[in-house]
């Protein structure tokens, strides 16, 4: 048997400087090429809810304007309360019952439902020009010509997207416009 003095002397193990600065830039790399991934996933993901509300609440207007055979108006609305009065949908919607078909709410226009997008959701939604509001008819068509609304990434890191109601309500998301031309972005 050695005696501990006898024993060899063991190097320390653990991580060098040079160690350390290769794993921090391997990190730094992988970071630099998922950071802009996650932020295009990130927009993408956020255009995808917003447009998918936007159809769930084109759905409803349509579906109550037949369930009650009344006029079902759906408008650009940030309180809930009113109506915009242009075509910038990014501030969120509201549906209500038009009873005197003045396209206005007032006291006894019940509202049936209304969606505000988060705080940190950041998608552009404008209509086609001139369409502020559509009015679902009791037969579920709405008045008027096709609907457009286009969902654009204010950065640029995803495509837009358009919601399209036609002039018989049927409702479709395309990568296009309605005649086919591409869908612009430049408000």
């Amino acid at each position: 048997m050695q005696s501990p003095a006898s024993q060899p002397l063991s190097r320390a193990t653990g991580f060098t400087l040079a160690d350390l600065i290769i794993a921090l830039a391997i990190v730094m790399i992988l970071l630099s090429l998922g950071i802009p991934s996650f932020r295009t996933l990130s927009a993408k993901n956020q255009q995808t809810s917003e447009l998918n509300s936007f159809v769930h609440h084109i759905y409803l207007a349509r579906s109550l304007a037949i369930s009650s055979e009344r006029h079902q108006m759906l408008c650009p609305s940030s309180d809930g309360e009113t109506c915009l009065d242009n075509s910038d949908w990014s501030q969120g919607l509201m549906i209500f019952e038009d009873t005197n078909k003045n396209k206005t709410r007032d006291e006894d226009d019940r509202l049936q439902a209304y969606h505000r997008p988060t705080a940190s959701t950041k998608i552009d939604i404008h209509s086609s020009a001139g369409r502020k509001r559509v009015v679902f008819h009791g037969d579920g068509r709405p008045s008027g010509y096709n609907l457009t609304l286009t969902f654009c990434d204010p950065h640029d890191l995803v495509p837009p997207k358009a919601v399209i109601v036609n002039n018989v309500g049927r409702t479709r998301v395309s990568d296009t416009r309605s005649d086919g031309s591409p869908l612009r972005c430049d408000r």
